[in-house]
Order: structure tokens, then C-alpha cells, then sequence
């Protein structure tokens, strides 16, 4: 008699897949590991949020939380960002935006309480930079004290020139989050023309970012930018 042992994860896997595959979706659910297709699976029955906007979400949430922290190698000299331009594309009133929101919502939260350190610790740099040297020194404090910089994940409305200085204190990596993506696209080359297009297309190629602008605070050197973007868009648009 024949004798097999049961494989509670495996059965949890089949599961997952065949609810996946009866919710109509077309996203390739089964890439992700268990524990995230349960989460897709149960905030789609539980929000009604669709799975193909949810999995994508998610999936690029993934990739800005690896960042620059680590790079797959394709074959020798070839390396590859975890870098994704996302567009959530339906009609009006298609539920795109809450999924986004939700797989946004980890570094939503750690941006605003990052926000809230970086506002303290300017206040103590103006109120340092208010006194004079000697006051400084005999305080007890620094008499030349680094302007506090904010640690983030996210921005929305800015400039490649902004960008790239927001990109210089955290290189691990952001995420351009345009919930309107057509009014991303409508704001490409307000101040010049072409630049910021050809600066979208070498991001994503994670070229060496180089910024030498007057009204820059300093010198920039990005050696390999990470820098994703998604956000939802209509058909038509």
C-alpha cells in the first residue's frame, strides 16, 4: 500500500493559485511567494479591490523596498535594477486607486513619521544656526552643525534638478507616485524642452545621474539611480 505525507503549504499554495485563477485575473500571481498571494487574495475578497491592480501594486512596492540594496546579475559586466515604470490603466471608477493606495501604505507611514524626526531636527538646526560660534561652544554644542537631511521613499510633484538632490540623500532608492499619470505626462518638459523625457529614459536604464545646475545645492553624482514610477491612467487618456 502506498503511503504520501501531506504538505500543508503546498495545499495552501493550490489554493491560493485557484482562487487566484477563478477571480479572472490575468496577472501571473503564482511569481509572488505564499504569503503574498494570500494577502492579494484576501484584500481582494475582502475590498473587492481587483487582483490585476493590487498584484501590480504590490509588485512594485516590492521592487522599491529592495531599491538599490540589491542588483541581479544577468551575466558578467550586466547588472539589472529592480526599477518599473507602472501604469494601473482602466475607466473611471474601475478601482485603481485604492489598490495603490494600499501597497503604498508601508512607506506612507514611514515617510510621514520620518517627516515629523526631520521637522524636530531642523527646528534644533535653526535654533543652533541663530547663535554665534562662541555661543555654540559654550553650550556644549556643535559648532558646526550638519543640516539634518529628511529620509524618504516617496514624492510626487518635482523636478528632475529636485529629484535628483532628493535621490543624493537617499540612495537606497525612491518612488515617483502619480496617482494621475496623465498629469505626470502633461508636466514632461514644462521648464525646457526634451530634457526631462531623456532624463525619465536614462533612469530607468539606471545611467550615472550627473547634475552640475546653478540653482543645485551642490554637486551631484548618482552612480546607478533607482527610481520607479506608477500611478493610474484611463484608456482613452
Amino acid at each position: 500500500m502506498d503511503t504520501y505525507s501531506i504538505n500543508p503549504a503546498s495545499i495552501i499554495d493550490k489554493a491560493v493559485d485557484l482562487s487566484m485563477r477563478l477571480a479572472g485575473t490575468d496577472f501571473p500571481v503564482s511569481i509572488f511567494p505564499t504569503k503574498i498571494q494570500r494577502i492579494i487574495s484576501e484584500v481582494h475578497e475582502c475590498h473587492n479591490y481587483p487582483t490585476d491592480y493590487i498584484a501590480a501594486a504590490i509588485l512594485t512596492a516590492i521592487a522599491v523596498g529592495i531599491g538599490n540594496m540589491h542588483l541581479a546579475q544577468i551575466k558578467q559586466g550586466w547588472l539589472e535594477s529592480p526599477i518599473l515604470y507602472m501604469a494601473l490603466i482602466g475607466r473611471p471608477g474601475a478601482n485603481k486607486s485604492h489598490p495603490l493606495s494600499f501597497a503604498m501604505k508601508p512607506f506612507l507611514d514611514y515617510d510621514y513619521k520620518q517627516n515629523q524626526e526631520f521637522e524636530k531636527m531642523l527646528a534644533k538646526y535653526d535654533e543652533l544656526m541663530s547663535m554665534s560660534r562662541k555661543e555654540r561652544a559654550e553650550s556644549g554644542s556643535e559648532q558646526f552643525p550638519q543640516e539634518p537631511i529628511r529620509k524618504r521613499f516617496l514624492v510626487s510633484d518635482v523636478t528632475p534638478e529636485g529629484l535628483s538632490l532628493i535621490h543624493a540623500q537617499n540612495k537606497r532608492g525612491l518612488c515617483l507616485w502619480a496617482d494621475e499619470l496623465s498629469a505626470w505626462f502633461k508636466n514632461f518638459n514644462r521648464y525646457n524642452n526634451g530634457s526631462e523625457e531623456q532624463f525619465w529614459l536614462s533612469v530607468f536604464s539606471a545611467k550615472t545621474t550627473i547634475s552640475d545646475r546653478k540653482n543645485a545645492k551642490s554637486f551631484i553624482f548618482i552612480k546607478r539611480p533607482y527610481i520607479s514610477v506608477i500611478g493610474t491612467i484611463q484608456k482613452k487618456i
